[in-house]
């Protein structure tokens, strides 16, 4: 099972919990589930789920209705994000909604506690209020959370990149899954996953905002008539295309020497292709001018080991 096949497992698991849960709330409520034991059970039973601490009283009603208001506020949330994703068109609106959905979820959550504890008898403002030098430590360990919030609203607001985009950050290339409000997620094409603070994101490549050119450089002998070879070339490059529509998006160019090396003239050759084809197309451009240069006795230098022998 891979990583979104999962996310979607437990995002459905989490939601029929909550379904479950919001469900026998409910009935709890409007229903005797207790009519079947005598009143003095009833009453013992009910008495075993009342807590006194601090002049607050902790009832089975109250928990019953603090759970309710947890799994109505998880639901709604999740039905607010599953709206946003229809509405997905393109990776630009894609990615905005996910922020968005992002921004819903943690929303959500401070709101279903302040809400159940509200229903518990609990003042939240208070409680925090209570805590004083605690929450002024959180408030400083929260600066870093807060220039995360703040890098990704600017990631996502400014377009610098989309979800579905090809990025290289550092030394990893890979395709941005996910836009947190935290976090950026991206995965190589071996499936490999780099989880980046938002604000740690800084210098990087956007490869999917214009076309890329997969590179071929190969090199032939010296002995080889540099003429004949690019005569041949331009005759045979344009037939290349035929059979590789779906990686190429033209037809593959021939640039030049690019390098006069110890046993070969290297030759370089580009073809244009999406980012996402660029490996592929590259393959499919060394097997194409491979296949070609053996058909027309191109000569392809290979190392050689010369042994001189004492008479």
């Amino acid at each position: 099972m891979n990583n979104n096949k999962q996310r979607r497992f437990k995002g459905a698991l989490g939601f029929l919990i909550a379904l479950v849960l919001l469900g026998f709330v409910i009935l709890a409520g409007q229903t005797n589930m207790l009519g079947s034991v005598s009143e003095g059970l009833r009453a013992e039973f009910s008495a075993m789920f009342t807590k006194t601490s601090g002049g607050f009283q902790f009832t089975i009603a109250k928990v019953l209705a603090a759970i309710g208001a947890l799994a109505l506020t998880y639901l709604i949330c999740k039905l607010l994000v599953l709206l946003l994703k229809l509405f997905s068109r393109n990776a630009r609106i894609r990615t905005i909604n996910e922020l968005i959905g992002n921004i819903i979820t943690y929303l959500g959550v401070i709101l279903g506690i302040v809400w159940a504890l509200t229903i518990l008898g609990l003042n939240p403002t208070a409680a925090i209020a209570s805590l004083g030098i605690v929450t002024l430590i959180i408030g400083f360990a929260a600066q870093r959370l807060i220039e995360d919030v703040i890098s990704g609203l600017f990631i996502v607001f400014e377009g610098q990149y989309n979800v579905g985009d090809i990025i290289v950050l550092d030394d990893f290339r890979g395709t941005v899954e996910r836009i947190g409000v935290r976090t950026t997620t991206i995965v190589d094409p071996g499936g490999n996953y780099k989880v980046v603070n938002n604000s740690d994101i800084r210098n990087f490549q956007n490869r999917s905002k214009a076309l890329s050119l997969a590179v071929s450089e190969i090199g032939i002998t010296y002995e080889e008539d540099i003429p004949r070879v690019e005569a041949i070339l331009k005759d045979a490059l344009p037939t290349m295309l035929i059979g590789n529509e779906d990686v190429f998006l033209a037809a593959p160019e021939y640039m030049g020497v690019e390098n006069l090396a110890d046993s070969s003239v290297v030759l370089r050759f580009t073809v244009v292709c999406k980012e996402v084809n660029v490996f592929a197309a590259r393959r499919r451009l060394n097997r194409a001018l491979r296949l070609l240069f053996a058909e027309k006795d191109i000569n392809i230098p290979f190392p050689q080991l010369t042994i001189h022998q004492e008479d």
